[in-house]
């Protein structure tokens, strides 16, 4: 029993070196390739720049772009991981073979796609309020907007871990972000909703982004379902860095 434990000690152990190694690794990758980069931090400020003329002559925010900036994070999310795993294909086969922890990768990913998402955040958000006052606290929107983006990095993630190319894997993200306006409000009174929506709706990170710009800007704020949105943005960002984790085990071993 004792082996047995420490063999598992070893393994996280060895995981956790190898999340250490593989995230500086892929950052000094993601900081060569500045020109990239720089292109895809570039999308926040002029999408928040967009909100901003679009918005402007309102000078308060609105449900509406309360929904867009949701769907915007989730955009940065997948468009900057969707090709992530699936160009290093070759590179990643070669490593399995000499011991690559799974979870190790997927997670020296997310770590620095998340850092991209909370700059981008954080570029949308000051474009956006330069112009629009957005009620309730700027850190809590961070939060979700993050959030989003973190769960857009999970669903890029998971599209790249199942594409056998590149263009395939960017060809997919439109029908990622199509449901998020779907299953939403903005396309059909909640009243109206069959059960079947309102279940598939919960799925949807645009929704709990959403959900706290929503609660944030209420006169009578419900915290609890604040914070429950909140949590849920995170769990499934959790969720979905499993299922790309899971996808990346060859058939022949599970």
């Amino acid at each position: 029993m004792s082996d047995i434990a420490a063999t598992q000690e070893t393994r996280v152990q060895r995981s956790v070196r190898q999340l250490k190694v593989l995230s500086r690794r892929y950052g000094a990758c993601f900081a060569g390739d500045w020109v990239t980069g720089a292109l895809l931090f570039a999308q926040a400020p002029l999408i928040g720049w967009l909100c901003a003329v679009v918005w402007g002559g309102v000078e308060r925010d609105t449900p509406s772009l309360h929904f867009v900036m949701a769907l915007s994070a989730v955009w940065f999310g997948c468009i900057n991981a969707c090709r992530e795993i699936v160009k290093e294909r070759a590179i990643f086969e070669r490593e399995r073979l000499f011991g690559l922890s799974l979870p190790a990768y997927v997670g020296s990913k997310i770590v620095v796609l998340a850092g991209l998402g909370l700059a981008q955040t954080l570029a949308l958000q000051m474009a956006v309020e330069w112009t629009v006052a957005i009620r309730g606290p700027f850190l809590l929107h961070t939060l979700s907007l993050w959030g989003a983006s973190v769960c857009g990095a999970g669903l890029g993630l998971l599209v790249s871990a199942i594409a056998a190319k590149q263009e395939r894997a960017v060809g997919v993200v439109p029908l990622l972000l199509l449901p998020q306006i779907l299953f939403s409000e903005f396309v059909l009174p909640e009243e109206h909703f069959s059960d079947l929506v309102s279940g598939v709706r919960y799925l949807m990170p645009v929704h709990w982004s959403y959900q706290v710009f929503e609660q944030a800007a209420a006169l009578e704020t419900d915290w609890l379902w604040l914070s429950a949105a909140t949590v849920m943005l995170f769990l499934y960002a959790l969720v979905l860095c499993a299922l790309a984790t899971l996808a990346l085990i060859p058939r022949r071993e599970i």
